[in-house]
């Protein structure tokens, strides 16, 4: 028999073991300072990790459910859900592409990670079209009723156009055509105002994309003036709100939102995307940034909003709205609807959910609350702007002056102006 000696032994082949690429969905709870943190594609390989962005998504803790790694709590959460799995199912299509006939054999992690990103964002043409683009522009907005907007105006885009909504260039797009377009959304049914937010949107997306060198085409908004139409705030009188308030509709629809736009006025003319976010009542408070300015807000609640937040309770949200419908903007246009048909039937003014504020503030003025208060209580600037940062608000002000205006609609309490 022979024997090898030791260094015969030290010269044979060292078998290489095969490390694997693991990839998932992670959330890492570090919030910033707007309480929020990034959705991640997780690899693991060889003992550590990198990560790489799920698009914008960005979540805050109570919306990320570590167990299934799926997105909770959120309006968009189907939608992120959807486009979170697929980039998975990409990734792990990478792995196995990588992993076939040992090809990361002896690489870096950080090599790992960039040819699993090289497959999943291949190397193309760059869609520079209109609707891409505006996709793209809506990827940069935090707030998702914003991006909201953007998507309702690709929908229009999209309905009118059809399939050749993506082959839009923005050297197509005239002052012809946006005058056609203006047209067919007026034939849709859509108001000057309304048609108005599509056409500053279009236009928003052009200077951006000019903006990022995505293109050089004719800007037409020198040639096409975006038509508006002046509205006056339409509030309603002490006998048209004492009218409303006691109506009970027939239908089960006209109830609902009846109820939720009551809850509007006795939160001081909350707005529709705040009202949605809401989580719960604190100390009898409901607090909230809001999202249209960022102002924050601490509004009391009183019995009469109790009372409808009790009927209408959300089973992880303080109202229920964000458990029926996918958007705030999709809400409102239900409230919206509801709440003109309503007013039809007893023939008052249209109402919308703005109509709350506006009424609110107008009572409140028939009953001389001062107008420094009415004005902190809608969150408007009022004085000098250096001043009011030295001087801490007195919420008591803002809720008695809603307890008044509540008790005037309720009985309690005489105008002294209609």
């Amino acid at each position: 028999m022979t024997v090898k000696n030791r260094h015969e032994t030290d010269m044979r082949p060292k078998r290489v073991r095969m490390r694997n690429i693991h990839v998932t969905l992670y959330y890492r709870n570090r919030p910033d300072k707007n309480g929020t943190a990034p959705l991640l594609l997780a690899i693991n390989y060889a003992g550590s990790s990198t990560y790489v962005p799920v698009g914008n998504v960005r979540l805050r803790p109570d919306q990320w459910d570590r167990v299934r790694r799926r997105v909770v709590n959120h309006a968009h959460a189907q939608t992120i859900n959807s486009s979170a799995q697929s980039m998975l199912g990409r990734a792990e299509d990478a792995v196995l592409e990588l992993m076939r006939d040992g090809g990361v054999r002896g690489w870096k992690l950080t090599e790992v990670r960039d040819a699993i990103v090289s497959f999943l964002y291949p190397v193309e043409k760059r869609d520079n079209g209109v609707v891409a683009v505006m996709e793209e522009f809506m990827g940069t907005k935090d707030k998702p009723n914003t991006a909201d907007k953007y998507q309702q105006t690709i929908t229009h885009i999209e309905r009118w156009l059809g399939s050749g909504a993506r082959r839009v260039e923005f050297a197509d797009v005239t002052a012809e055509w946006l005058e056609e377009f203006d047209r067919w959304l007026s034939k849709k049914g859509l108001s000057v105002n309304s048609r108005s937010i599509h056409m500053r949107n279009i236009r928003a997306v052009f200077n951006w994309a000019v903006s990022k060198d995505l293109t050089d085409a004719r800007y037409p908004f020198k040639k096409y003036k975006i038509k508006t139409q002046a509205t006056e705030p339409m509030a309603l009188t002490l006998e048209q709100m004492r009218m409303l308030w006691g109506y009970e509709p027939p239908l089960k629809a006209q109830r609902y939102w009846l109820d939720v736009w009551k809850l509007m006025f006795c939160l001081i003319g909350i707005n529709m995307a705040d009202l949605w976010r809401l989580e719960s009542v604190v100390q009898g408070r409901v607090s909230y940034e809001r999202a249209k300015t960022g102002r924050l807000y601490s509004i009391k609640v009183e019995p009469e909003a109790q009372a409808l937040i009790e009927a209408h309770k959300g089973r992880k949200v303080l109202v229920d709205l964000s458990e029926r419908y996918k958007s705030a903007h999709r809400a409102t246009a239900s409230l919206n609807k509801m709440m003109k048909a309503i007013a039809k039937d007893l023939g008052l003014p249209p109402i919308t959910g703005y109509t709350a504020r506006y009424t609110w503030a107008t009572l409140a003025a028939s009953i001389d609350v001062p107008i420094e208060v009415i004005s902190q209580a809608l969150g408007h600037s009022y004085g000098l702007a250096v001043t009011l940062g030295y001087i801490m608000p007195d919420r008591r002000k803002v809720d008695e002056a809603n307890r008044k205006v509540l008790d005037l609609l309720t009985g309690g309490g005489e105008a002294t102006a209609q």
